[in-house]
């Protein structure tokens, strides 16, 4: 006697642990806690696609990860998106843990402002600090999501520099978010509590990610590419500055931008 899938109603024989057709536990058992953490387990941890592989992977393999992904071997891997997301959603997690923050004496921390005679003028240049303060504040707690913003733009130039490798742009993002979602999950997780271990200040630490980054694009698209010539590490050198750089010009103006027009009140 078959059994009916109860997802797609697909008759199965009695023998098929999953539907033919969908996939599916042709039998199920009711839901329950037990079931619930089953899932949850199996979703990050399953050896074919779990997440801890995925960073395992994209630890030793990285680039090789996005090839063999976009190639086909879609099953081997966590999604793509998915790891994107949830690194979002870890980074929102521990950027909103409440911090205390002293507050930050403008004229006290700026020295030259005693020297201004004129009210009004010291008043605006006051203001000027205050949104620069602000904006310093929001780039240090939101570092990540701006790198994250950064993802359509370093999938661009890659997608621009290597035109003849016969990879679309949406591969180019497909790579992108494992590229990219491997260095936040590393800032987050490694390069900020050894700053907050080691009192470095956000200067040092942005550094510390922008190296990284620069170090890990390098390696990923040599590997990604099958690349095997020193030509083609510095070409993957070479572009992966590029994109980093744009990117903090890009970001560096609109944050002057923000300060110099006051643009921030009007975000808040």
């Amino acid at each position: 006697m078959k059994i009916i899938c109860k997802n797609c109603e697909t008759p199965n024989y009695p023998d098929f642990n999953y539907c033919s057709n969908c996939s599916q536990k042709v039998n199920l058992h009711r839901i329950n806690p037990h079931e619930i953490l089953h899932e949850v387990v199996h979703y990050f941890t399953h050896a074919d696609k779990g997440i801890f592989q995925l960073i395992r992977d994209l630890t030793l393999k990285n680039g090789i990860v996005a090839k063999e992904y976009i190639n086909g071997k879609r099953k081997k891997y966590f999604p793509p998106l998915n790891f994107f997301l949830l690194v979002a959603a870890i980074f929102v997690f521990i950027s909103n843990i409440p911090k205390e923050t002293p507050p930050i004496d403008i004229p006290k921390e700026n020295q030259e402002l005693s020297a201004i005679s004129d009210p009004i003028q010291k008043e605006k240049i006051i203001h000027l600090y205050e949104r620069k303060e602000k904006m310093l504040h929001f780039m240090r707690k939101y570092s990540n999501l701006m790198a994250m913003m950064a993802l359509p733009l370093t999938a661009f130039f890659f997608w621009l520099f290597y035109k003849k490798q016969n990879y679309n742009y949406t591969e180019h993002l497909v790579a992108g978010m494992y590229m990219l979602g491997y260095c936040i999950l590393v800032n987050t997780l490694l390069i900020l509590p050894i700053s907050l271990l080691f009192h470095l200040s956000s200067k040092y630490q942005a550094l510390l990610f922008l190296l990284f980054q620069l170090f890990y694009f390098t390696l990923f698209y040599y590997r990604f590419l099958n690349k095997s010539t020193k030509l083609q590490l510095a070409k993957a050198f070479a572009t992966s500055a590029f994109g980093i750089i744009a990117w903090g010009i890009i970001s560096g103006f609109t944050v002057n931008a923000y300060v110099s027009s006051g643009f921030w009140g009007m975000i808040q």
